[in-house]
């Protein structure tokens, strides 16, 4: 009977205790720092990095400046969550207006941002106790019965532009979201990069010719450029088959999100670019794939190979499709629909391409133009490399 007792009366502190949090967590997040210059720095960074965006595509012209297909985030909602490593904080809802609620408390905005509703959420608000996990890092919450996209933030994820940024997860997760992207595609892996010479060797050379397509001014030379690229992925196709539907779906999903994310960046003054360098630091691809080549990425180059080789290639496609107006509305024209006729960046080009007929162009004169033993020696170092690794 004692025991029982005891047992019940540790149940009834514990309880208490609870009771306690909970209703401190409520007082403290309705009566204190209740306006934007009033949160933490790490908090006030984090709101207004969002905000920043949404009033970039608020204005008229901005969304069509960055993706013609429907895509405004002004138009929804995001949440962004605090995170202590094994412990969360606050949850800020921007741009929703919720009905009021015990768990909620509208923070009031500079001038700057005014027409931006800012909400924040008290940390035991129960349906974000799911993002109380450590493994929830980014995903859709249900706030007062709306469904929106959510990422979790630390200090060091507004101390710093480029990927993984929350300025860059949240351009890429509203984009995701706005496109409504199928689970199916969401969910693929990697791709299936075999990592010989020759297939190393080949994307290498392609690389070579993005290089000078990204820095052609002129659209009778970008023409000619594109189909020599075009005509090196179509041998590296033909090559390894299993790579080459699964490259352009990876291109296709992630691709266009960080191109999306590029235009926002240099728009916001961050002005990131491939290979997550500013353009003040901005290094060409073949430099990349002689980093790559020589040891000097880091030890996960079939990692590269399998995803990053798709978000860079993907994103330059889109951006060369913008730069020399190749193909008017090609937002519209992409279909990332899971049957097997989905439309990507590559195969519009791919299929621009079938109007030219330059008659010396083979891929023997492409790769002495463009010093293919040279490329294939790196790729022979890499390979010998990681073999002797094993």
């Amino acid at each position: 009977m004692n025991a029982l007792k005891k047992a019940g009366n540790i149940i009834l502190i514990i309880f208490g205790i609870l009771l306690i949090l909970v209703c401190a967590d409520l007082l403290t997040n309705k009566t204190l720092n209740k306006t934007y210059d009033e949160l933490s720095e790490t908090d006030r960074q984090a709101v207004g990095e969002i905000c920043k965006v949404i009033d970039l595509f608020d204005s008229e012209t901005g969304n069509k400046d960055i993706w013609e297909h429907a895509y405004n985030p002004a138009d929804t909602g995001f949440a962004i969550i605090r995170s202590y490593g094994m412990a969360k904080g606050y949850c800020y809802l921007v741009n929703e207006a919720p009905p009021a609620s015990i768990f909620s408390q509208k923070i009031e905005m500079p001038d700057q941002y005014v027409d931006i509703s800012v909400y924040r959420y008290a940390i035991c608000t129960p349906s974000l106790l799911c993002t109380i996990s450590s493994s929830f890092d980014e995903g859709y919450v249900t706030i007062n019965d709306m469904t929106v996209p959510a990422v979790k933030y630390d200090r060091s994820m507004v101390k710093f532009s480029g990927l993984g940024s929350l300025e860059e997860r949240y351009a890429v997760n509203s984009f995701r979201d706005a496109v409504d992207t199928p689970d199916e595609i969401s969910a693929e892996a990697d791709v299936s990069f075999v990592m010989d010479a020759e297939n190393i060797a080949l994307t290498g050379l392609q690389y070579r010719i993005l290089d000078e397509l990204l820095a052609a001014d002129d659209k009778e030379l970008a023409d000619k450029l594109l189909c020599e690229y075009v005509l090196i992925r179509e041998r590296q196709a033909a090559r390894y088959p299993d790579l080459d539907k699964q490259q352009q779906r990876l291109e296709l999903k992630q691709g266009t999100e960080q191109y999306v994310y590029y235009k926002i960046s240099q728009k916001t003054g961050g002005g990131y670019t491939y290979f997550d360098k500013p353009l003040s630091e901005k290094i060409t691809f073949y430099s990349a794939y002689y980093y790559i080549c020589t040891g000097s990425y880091g030890d996960d180059v079939q990692g590269y190979f399998r995803n990053d080789n798709c978000t860079y290639t993907g994103a330059a496609l889109c951006e060369i499709m913008d730069k020399f107006e190749m193909i008017p509305g090609w937002e519209k024209k992409l279909d990332n629909s899971t049957n097997a006729d989905f439309v990507s960046q590559y195969s519009l080009l791919r299929d621009y391409c079938s109007h030219f007929n330059y008659k010396d162009m083979t891929p023997e004169n492409i790769q002495r133009s463009y010093n293919y033993e040279e490329v294939l020696g790196m790729a022979k170092a890499l390979v010998n490399a990681n073999a002797g690794g094993e």
